[in-house]
């Protein structure tokens, strides 16, 4: 047998065993407070514990993790619309600057607006990329209360 036949029969089939020893995920899940959930599931939003933060109104809960250490709880979230980018920074920088809330920074990194903001012991800072779909805007947010 040629030599370079074997070499690819070698890596093609170690590439299969690859494949058939990962686990078997389904790309419906998400990660909520540390137990994977159904997509269908994700509905329940936010946890109803958390103090009142600024969320882009009406858009779409597509995943939410929460975490608690012994200085804070840090919940990361991430949520879908189709309204415009621009839009949505206004909508921010304007929730951000009222009921106590202040931006601490609002700057261009690397392509990407990240806007934070904090009122008290409540931080939170977010950015927008474009989606999977045209049109469509994900929101990746972390909330964060201080212990």
């Amino acid at each position: 047998m040629n030599k370079n036949v074997l070499i690819g029969i070698v890596a093609f089939g170690g590439l299969i065993l690859v494949v058939a020893l990962l686990p078997d995920t389904k790309k419906s899940e998400e990660v909520i407070n540390g137990t994977n959930t159904p997509a269908e599931q994700i509905a329940m939003a936010l946890p109803a514990d958390l103090p009142a933060f600024p969320l882009y109104p009406e858009a779409e809960v597509k995943s939410v993790q929460d975490t608690e250490s012994d200085t804070a709880r840090d919940v990361s979230v991430s949520l879908e619309t189709t309204d415009a980018k621009k839009d949505i920074h206004a909508w921010y920088r304007e929730a951000l600057s009222t009921n106590g809330w202040s931006i601490k920074s609002d700057k261009n990194v690397g392509g990407y607006q990240i806007i934070q903001g904090e009122n008290q012991n409540l931080y939170t800072s977010l950015q927008v990329a474009g989606g999977a779909e045209a049109g469509e805007m994900v929101i990746s947010q972390h909330l964060k209360v201080r212990k």
